[in-house]
């Protein structure tokens, strides 16, 4: 079984309904903290893999990419990737071409959005942690109004 990390969206929409606290049952709510932590830690550890991943995928074809700009690239690497052979650039110039590269770029989008993601698990589980002192004072309140 392959897990996958859910979009942002998702993330989203979960913590939408996580984030909701039962005021009635606060000790009901103390027992979902360590399985409200555990999910988005999950999520957290996956977003983080992704980042990863591409990370070591624009590596790879950023050395891919250069070959081609340099013209350091055979015909049969040329014709596995279905690209003719890239005219003279300078040396100073190829930069550019990586920098500006549609492949790579997307490899770059990729990892802001896991890496977006991973900042949104992050945050959700502060919140999280926060919930037993929120919760506690809560409890305290009730027993003060109580006036107990």
């Amino acid at each position: 079984m392959k897990l996958q990390a859910p979009s942002l969206d998702e993330l989203m929409t979960s913590w939408e309904k996580d984030a909701k606290v039962n005021s009635t049952e606060p000790s009901t709510e103390i027992l979902r903290i360590p399985n409200l932590h555990a999910k988005y830690n999950k999520w957290l550890s996956l977003h983080n893999l992704a980042v990863k991943r591409a990370m070591i995928e624009y590596a790879q074809l950023r050395k891919v990419k250069w070959a081609y700009y340099t013209g350091k690239m055979d015909a049969d690497e040329l014709s596995k990737y279905g690209w003719e052979p890239f005219s003279f650039v300078l040396k100073s110039d190829i930069s550019v071409y990586i920098d500006g590269d549609e492949d790579l770029a997307k490899l770059q989008k990729k990892k802001a959005y896991h890496e977006e993601s991973a900042n949104f698990c992050i945050n959700c589980m502060k919140e999280i942690n926060n919930r037993t002192w929120q919760l506690k004072e809560y409890m305290a309140w009730e027993r003060f109004i109580a006036g107990s």
